[in-house]
């Protein structure tokens, strides 16, 4: 009899453990499926959102914008605040000279960009001239390009002329969305300027608790100082990287030499590509004004060499540390806003990384232990 109560609890303490372990294993599957139910979610909602930035961008681009430039102009206002100017009229004389910049601007460029876009062909001329060496491939590669178009189009012509209508029309298309999208950024600017205390103020009073609306402000604060303070140093940064390229613009040679210094300081506020584009704009002008390809190359190289002492030392060092951003996520930051939002993306990557950097800083504030190299 005790022999057979004792296979009996044997059983039953065998089929506890083994149902112990089925539901341990079932446990598990539903942890593991709970997981990915929760990542498709959180992936779902990130596509959703990516395809909301990407379809209203003609709204988003002109706010975004205008706040970042928003964030440069406060101290100034601010400043003008201190000395007894109402805030509204500090406004509306920051917001004048903005536009006066942006005119005197645009009317440095447009005789000398004139003059260079009208001898386009000419410099195409001398460039294929001057690069023989790449004619057979780019012949071939213009063979091929060709031979595919017609075999897509069956053979027949692809261009069609609809009339000049369509050209009024593609005109009207172009230039519509650019003045409604400049009125938006202006007015979103003013606006902002004028009210900024009570947006900043009123926004956090949607968070439940006091010390999440403490925090929020914070981090608002700490976003605007960033932003502040990144442009500001940046933007004496490239005043002088345009007087040091319009000195070697000069002694090289190179014709309209403030034309350089001028789009070098403008295409610095973007990191990397701004370079390139000034890499290959000095090297084309080499090649129209110089004999030869070496003698073109001088300017290129010395701002290539002026342009890594900036980068690698000179910004970082003004900054500080707590300043700079890491450079693998600044050329990721860029190309990805780059490819959402065209070349206003560019220019608003380092803020909205930067303002991604600065909240997650706030949120997640322990420092977490050195990993060993």
């Amino acid at each position: 009899m005790a022999v057979a109560n004792d296979l009996v609890e044997a059983r039953t303490r065998a089929a506890a453990v083994e149902q112990a372990a089925a539901d341990e294993k079932f446990q598990r599957n539903r942890e593991t499926w709970e997981m990915v139910a929760n990542v498709s979610v959180t992936g779902l909602f990130a596509l959703a959102i990516l395809a909301s930035l990407y379809l209203m961008r003609d709204v988003l681009v002109p706010l975004i914008l205008a706040w970042v430039v928003a964030n440069i102009l406060l101290p100034v206002v601010s400043w003008m605040e201190q000395r007894k100017v109402p805030r509204v009229l500090a406004v509306i004389l920051v917001t004048l000279a903005l536009i006066v910049v942006l005119l005197s601007i645009i009317a440095l460029f447009s005789l000398p960009m004139t003059y260079w876009l009208s001898r386009a062909t000419e410099l195409g001329t001398l460039l294929k001239e001057k690069m023989a060496m790449l004619s057979e491939p780019l012949t071939f590669l213009r063979e091929l390009m060709g031979s595919i178009g017609q075999a897509a189009s069956g053979g027949g012509p692809s261009l069609r002329v609809e009339g000049d209508s369509n050209i009024v029309g593609g005109i009207y298309s172009i230039v519509t969305p650019a003045v409604s999208q400049a009125i938006l950024f202006l007015g979103a600017l003013v606006f902002y300027l004028i009210y900024q205390k009570k947006i900043k103020a009123r926004s956090v009073l949607i968070l439940p608790s006091r010390d999440a609306r403490l925090t929020a402000l914070r981090i608002l604060s700490d976003i605007e100082k960033s932003t502040t303070v990144y442009f500001g140093t940046f933007t004496v940064v490239n005043i002088c990287l345009g007087i040091v390229t319009t000195g070697l613009a000069w002694a090289v040679g190179l014709p309209n030499p403030m034309l350089w210094g001028l789009l070098a300081a403008i295409v610095n506020y973007v990191p990397y590509i701004g370079v390139a584009i000034m890499l290959v704009v000095l090297f084309a002008v080499g090649l129209f004004t110089f004999p030869t390809v070496p003698a073109a190359l001088v300017a290129p190289l010395v701002y290539l060499g002026i342009t890594t002492i900036e980068g690698h030392f000179l910004t970082p060092a003004i900054m500080g540390r707590n300043m700079t951003l890491n450079p693998f996520a600044v050329f990721l930051a860029i190309g990805f806003w780059t490819w959402m939002w065209g070349p206003i993306g560019a220019f608003v990557a380092v803020p909205m990384l930067m303002t991604t950097t600065v909240t997650f800083r706030h949120l997640f504030p322990k420092e977490l232990p050195e990993l060993p190299e």
